[in-house]
Parts: C-alpha cells; sequence; structure tokens
C-alpha cells in the first residue's frame, strides 16, 4: 500500500514512476468505514480470480490523516466517545463475530488511547467493564468508538497486504481533499486540492454532509467558544471548550454554561465528552432542541411485557398503505408506548418490525416516499443511549446543573462587551435562554436537503449533471447496484432517500448496513473489474 500525503504544491499523482502515467481502474472518493468494507470485500473476490498479468490500480482519497477507520470511529473522535448501542446492537452476527475475534487477539494493546486519555467518567468506564473484557464478553458493551476504528483500519490493511503480496492489486492513499469528480471519455478525472488522478470508475464514499453552520454569525465578537462543526476534530474542539471551563472553574458564582444545540446521539456524545473534562465540575449546561427531548435511555434489562403497536397493526387492515399514513401510526404507537411508561427504546424493536412488515404494502411512488421523507422522520422519535451517557444526564440534573429545553435555535445575540446570548423560538415564541453562554456546540446535525445546500463535491457533481440528488434531496440518487451513472458508484450515507432492490434506505449511519451494503458493492465491482480485465486480455 502506498500512502501519499499532499505536497506543498499543486502536483499530478504518478504512482507508477512513469511520466503521465496516472490512470486507475477504481478510486474510491472518501476512505472511511463504507470505503474499508467495500474495498476489503472487493479483493477478498479478487483472491478468488487468477493472477492478472498486471495489477488493478485502486486508490483511495482523504483528506484526513486515519485512512479506512471513519470520522465517527477514527483520530477525529475522542477516545472515550461509545458507541451509541451495544454492541450486539451495533453489528450483525457475521461480522460482530469477526470484530469480537479481532478484539479478543488485539485487547492487550487497543485499550492504551483510552487509559492514557480518560478522566473520571472514562476511568468509570473500564472499572465498569474490564472484567467483562477480560472474558471476551463484549457483547453488552457500549465500547469507544476508535476501538472499532482500529479494527477497521487492521481489516482493510491486511486485505490489500494480501492483494498486492499476490500480484492482485496495487492500492494507493491519497491524502488529499476532493473538489470535483468530472467526466474524462468514458472515465472520470478526481480533481484534488494538490492531485488530480483519472478513473475508470469512481465510488463516492464521503460519508454524510457535514453540519449545517449555525454559529457564524456574530462569532467575532462573541466572548463564547463557538464550536459549529465539532466532529471535525473532536479533541481539539474539547481542549478549546476544557480552556474555557479552566478559566470560569475557580468562579463559583458565575459557572460556565454551555449550550448544546440538538437533541440527538451526537449531542449526548458531546455532553458526555465535556463532563469528562477535569474543569466541568461547576459548568451548566443546557440542551435546546425542537422536541426537548433526549434519546431514549437503553437498559440492560428486557422491557416490560405487554406493548403492543395497535396503530400499525390497524393499518395492516387497510386496502392501501401510504407513506404518511405508516409515518403517522408508527408515531401514534411510540407515542401510546410512553403513556403507558414504555420508552422510545422499549418500542423500538415492535414499532420498527411492524413498519418492516407494512413496508412491501407501499406502492414504488409511496416507498420512495417513505425513504425521502418518513424514515429519517421516524428515526428522530426513535433514538437511543446508552446508560453510561444518561448517567451523565442524572448527575447534572442532581446537581441542579442541567436544563432541557424545547425550541429551535434561531441566532446568537452577542453584546458590545462580547456577552453571548442564545435565541430560540419556543412555545410560547421568540425568546433568549435565562443565562448567557460560555460556549455553544452545534450538533444539530446537516441541512438535510443536498438540492438546497450541498457540500463544495457534491453541489458541482449535481451542478454538472453528473449525478442526481435522491427523492427530497437526502442522498445521491442510485440504480441498480448502487450505480449513480456509469462507472460511478455511491456507498455510505449519501445511499439515504433511495429503494434498493425494493428496500427503502433513509438511515445509513448504521454501520451494520454499512457493512452489509458495503460488501455487496465490493463484490459486485469485483465482478465489473475482472470483466474489464477478461476483455483487455
Amino acid at each position: 500500500m502506498t500512502v501519499i500525503d499532499a505536497p506543498t504544491s499543486s502536483a499530478t499523482l504518478d504512482p507508477t514512476g512513469a511520466a503521465g502515467a496516472t490512470g486507475h481502474d477504481l478510486v474510491f472518493v472518501g476512505a472511511g468505514a463504507s470505503t474499508a468494507y467495500t474495498l476489503v470485500a472487493l479483493l477478498d473476490v479478487l483472491a478468488e480470480h487468477p493472477v492478472p498479468e498486471v495489477p488493478l490500480r485502486l486508490a483511495a482519497v482523504d483528506r484526513a490523516s486515519d485512512a479506512f477507520s471513519g470520522l465517527p470511529y477514527g483520530d477525529r473522535a475522542a477516545r472515550t466517545c461509545l458507541l451509541i448501542t451495544s454492541l450486539h446492537d451495533f453489528l450483525p452476527d457475521e461480522e460482530r463475530g469477526r470484530f469480537s475475534r479481532w478484539l479478543a487477539e488485539n485487547k492487550h494493546w487497543v485499550f492504551d488511547e483510552l487509559h492514557a486519555t480518560a478522566g473520571a467518567w472514562g476511568r468509570t468506564w473500564w472499572s465498569r467493564h474490564r472484567d467483562a473484557i477480560a472474558r471476551d464478553d463484549f457483547d453488552l458493551i457500549f465500547l469507544p468508538r476508535y476501538v472499532f476504528g482500529a479494527y477497521l483500519k487492521d481489516l482493510a490493511r491486511r486485505a490489500i497486504a494480501r492483494a498486492e503480496d499476490s500480484g492482485r492489486a496495487r492500492v494507493s492513499v491519497l491524502r488529499d481533499e476532493v473538489l470535483g469528480v468530472r467526466r474524462d471519455g468514458s472515465g472520470y478525472e478526481i480533481v484534488g486540492a494538490e492531485y488530480r488522478l483519472r478513473a475508470d470508475r469512481v465510488v463516492l464514499a464521503v460519508g454524510s454532509p457535514p453540519a449545517a453552520p449555525r454559529l457564524a454569525e456574530g462569532a467575532d465578537a462573541a466572548d463564547a467558544v463557538l464550536l459549529d462543526d465539532p466532529f471535525a476534530d473532536l479533541p481539539a474542539a474539547l481542549r478549546a471548550v476544557g480552556a474555557r471551563l479552566d478559566r470560569q472553574a475557580d468562579q463559583p458564582a458565575h459557572p460556565a454554561h454551555v449550550v448544546i444545540i440538538g437533541g440527538n446521539a451526537s449531542a449526548m456524545d458531546v455532553l458526555y465528552q465535556v463532563n469528562d473534562l477535569d474543569g466541568a465540575g461547576t459548568a451548566v449546561v443546557t440542551v435546546l432542541c425542537p422536541s426537548g427531548e433526549l434519546p431514549a435511555k437503553i437498559v440492560d434489562h428486557p422491557a416490560a411485557p405487554g406493548f403492543e403497536p395497535a396503530e400499525l397493526q390497524a393499518l395492516a387492515h387497510s386496502e392501501t398503505v401510504r407513506a404518511a399514513e405508516l409515518y403517522a401510526a408508527a408515531v401514534l404507537d411510540i407515542g401510546h408506548g410512553r403513556e403507558a411508561g414504555f420508552t422510545a427504546a422499549d418500542t423500538l424493536a415492535p414499532v420498527s418490525q411492524a413498519v418492516i412488515a407494512l413496508l412491501p404494502r407501499l406502492s414504488p411512488e409511496e416507498t420512495t416516499e417513505f425513504a425521502g421523507r418518513w424514515g429519517a422522520q421516524l428515526g428522530r422519535h426513535q433514538r437511543r443511549a446508552g446508560a453510561e451517557y444518561w448517567e451523565v444526564v442524572e448527575r447534572l440534573t442532581a446537581e441542579d446543573r442541567f436544563a432541557l429545553v424545547a425550541g429551535s435555535f434561531t441566532g446568537l445575540a452577542v453584546a458590545s462587551d462580547g456577552t453571548t446570548a442564545v435565541e430560540y423560538v419556543g412555545p410560547d415564541g421568540p425568546t433568549q435562554l435565562d443565562r448567557p453562554a460560555d460556549v455553544v456546540v452545534n450538533c444539530a446535525g446537516p441541512g438535510g436537503d443536498l438540492r438546497l445546500a450541498a457540500p463544495r463535491l457534491l453541489g458541482q457533481l449535481i451542478e454538472d449533471g453528473v449525478c442526481q440528488p435522491s427523492h427530497l434531496g437526502a442522498g445521491i440518487a442510485v440504480g441498480e447496484g448502487l450505480r449513480a451513472a456509469d462507472g460511478l458508484w455511491v456507498m455510505g450515507p449519501l445511499l439515504s432517500g433511495n429503494v434498493v432492490d425494493g428496500r427503502p434506505i433513509w438511515h445509513m449511519e448504521h454501520c451494520g448496513r454499512i457493512s452489509a451494503y458495503g460488501t455487496e458493492l465490493g463484490r459486485r465491482l469485483a465482478g465489473e473489474l475482472g470483466d474489464a480485465e477478461d476483455a483487455a486480455a
């Protein structure tokens, strides 16, 4: 495997050493979890093919240095960030078994980074789970996410080494930001900030669109720490927060006020991480989100029996089923469950199973509507988080240092002295939080419609007509085999809003789905590349 960092000046990549030899059989744009699974499956299938006269030329391009780990699981995540579910619910059985075997073999070193960086909450996590880890009993643990990233990197690099040693492929990994992908004859030109490559085929696997900026206005005048995209580099973001908390730690009459915008898994991540900082002992935290709710707490015991998704069961007897009706029935069932004492975590399985059973009843048009609109909306009612993340909320609440506010963030009001007020629209109209903010963290996620605000690369692809947005702009439209255009495939979160083999896709951040779809795509690409080699012979 050749790893190439971007140079200080613009250059043309020449991985073979021969002037002008810039062509590749396949280039992955993005080198996260989606690329890791696709590439491993591709190389594993190629291992069964005869050794070609000329090795296949593959490349992966990503602006980050931690290729094949993925943003949530790599160097840009804090070492104590946990999976949002237990390992049992994180991966399908076969892949979970493969990961568990790897973890059993590598546990003697893989937790070292956790020990080196953990605060009080991280140390509590280790003391709670070290006996289970010693027994290789991982299924019920909410593991540190970077551990999974280490597994993905090792998996990909081993597959690359096998392919290169056998002469079947050569793989280059480039650190560069891809600015454009343009048609070039029968293939594509990949335009980076530093490099240009040509590829016969491209897999677009750039992950989720970045968070929509919400804190730019007034940022220059604000005295508060404003983090518009904390997960671009969470360790750096936490250092900035920690410095501000330390500055106010000795002012008990004026404790630091941390405001988190959003009530999703990312908000729970930040809440946990901020409170693992040394200076967080007196800080006050406010979470501002439209629903006024946090993800439901996952408990490690079976839910009490008795819940039935009655609205969905009744809908099953209707002559026709429409996407909006399916969503509405599911939300009603979740609400009825809450009234009966069940959390969203308790009702998740029965509601989801009933929804899945009804999906085949939708017409093709209604299936597309569910994929593009209602599936993601339903997911917002089914958010969950582990007990360890919830312990932080419960501790802060008991100490009267936590507030959960229902409202939609509208902006910042910065006074002449830099004091920063957070403005929002609540149930009674426009208002402000009752105290100024010292830290504001945007966890509200991407804008959601690529037709309105696509990142630079995706905007170029759509504007040039290389590909099209999926229904309602949730992702990039694909057809059979995840193909967005001739020689161009999409993998990962950008599949949202599509219907693939009759199955609507609306949440591809789930790593179980990424492993399944990535493996399927990798095998398909191996067939494409094998056919091309046969044709050239």
